[in-house]
């Protein structure tokens, strides 16, 4: 990862990538600052495969029983925002491809 997206609160170069009603952020894994944000909307057409969980807290790992969806983005994207749109913070991981 390049520095642009280093924290600015704390440094750190690792990102989360989460849902909130209909923005998707990412913020910093360790202190859950917001380093960037758009629309929800703009993710939409993806094909990228990854995993929705209730999210736990920055840094931490959701639990199996937290999963909203699996899939590629565009196919889970009504699940994920259903499960956001009253303010549930959703975190997508990417899958690892074969």
């Amino acid at each position: 990862m390049n520095n642009m997206l280093a924290c600015t609160s704390c440094g750190l170069e690792k990102t989360e990538s989460i849902v909130h009603f209909g923005s998707y952020i990412l913020r910093c894994a360790a202190c859950g600052e917001a380093i960037v944000a758009t629309s929800f909307m703009a993710m939409l057409d993806s094909d990228h495969e990854c995993s929705a969980f209730v999210d736990p807290g920055p840094g931490n790992r959701p639990l199996p029983e937290a999963l909203v969806a699996r899939g590629q983005l565009r196919q889970i994207a009504t699940a994920i925002s259903a499960a956001a749109s009253d303010g549930t913070l959703i975190r997508l991981i990417p899958e690892a491809k074969d």
